[in-house]
Parts: structure tokens; C-alpha cells; sequence
């Protein structure tokens, strides 16, 4: 069975897409434990090409992987600029579009009592998969929380 997503999450998701801001959370994912900073759409995607090409260094192998990333991008600053378009028109504003994904940078699944030390990884996750969150970090020594 699956569960709407939660409208609260969505909207701070939104709120994240459309300022480019960020926000450490813990998320609870099909059973995970998962801790990190939510990111805007066009953050993550970022990351991700920036990922790819650390990992191809020098190499060639991967070339256009970061292509299938651009439309995330794209589609994310697309939805940002129409909604600063229609709040600065004035009058009422359009009906915000929830997304169905959240990002998350410098991201850890929680096991047992402790972190992973280092950077963590790039997340993108149904927001309808998350069954529980929290905007308090579960914190680790030399981590970067916003």
C-alpha cells in the first residue's frame, strides 16, 4: 500500500526548491535511518555531475552521464522562476507544485550508534516513501550542518 506523501514535507521541500536554501533533516525511509541537508533540485543535480566527473577523472569512462541530470535541473529552476514570477505579479498566488522527490546532500544512514566519518553521499528520494522526519540532524564529529 502507498502512502500519500506527507503535504507538510512537500511544502518544505518547496520552500527549499524555491529559495535555493538548505536545511539539515533526519528522515525515516522504508525502515532507514537516513540524516543529511536537503537541498534544492538544482543543488543535487549539481552535485551529482560534479560527482560523476571526480569519478571519470582523466579516464573518459561515464562521459554524458550528467546529461540525464540536466533536466532535473532544468525542470526545478523552471518551477523556481515561475513561482517568483507569480509572487511578484501580486495577486494571488498559484497553487504551489509539490514535488515528489527531495534531495539531500552530506547524507548518512544511521546503523547502530554512530556516523560514517568523511562526506557522505547524494540522495534523491520519493517524498511518499518518507514515513517520518525531523529538521533536527543526527549529528557526527567534522560535519557540516546548516
Amino acid at each position: 500500500m502507498n502512502v500519500a506523501a506527507d503535504p507538510v514535507l512537500q511544502a518544505l521541500v518547496f520552500a527549499v526548491d524555491t529559495t535555493r536554501g538548505q536545511m539539515s533533516v533526519t528522515l525515516s525511509v522504508n525502515g532507514a535511518v537516513i540524516t543529511g541537508v536537503l537541498v534544492s533540485a538544482e543543488e543535487y543535480a549539481a552535485a551529482v555531475v560534479a560527482q560523476i566527473r571526480r569519478s571519470r577523472a582523466g579516464n573518459g569512462e561515464g562521459e554524458g552521464l550528467e546529461d540525464f541530470f540536466t533536466p532535473v535541473a532544468e525542470q526545478a529552476r523552471e518551477r523556481r522562476e515561475r513561482h517568483t514570477a507569480a509572487s511578484l505579479a501580486g495577486g494571488s498566488a498559484p497553487e504551489p507544485e509539490l514535488p515528489a522527490y527531495l534531495h539531500l546532500i552530506d547524507a548518512f544512514t544511521v546503523t547502530g550508534d554512530h556516523l560514517p566519518q568523511g562526506p557522505g553521499a547524494t540522495w534523491r528520494i520519493r517524498a511518499d516513501d518518507v514515513s517520518g522526519w525531523s529538521v533536527n540532524p543526527i549529528s557526527a564529529p567534522g560535519r557540516r550542518d546548516s
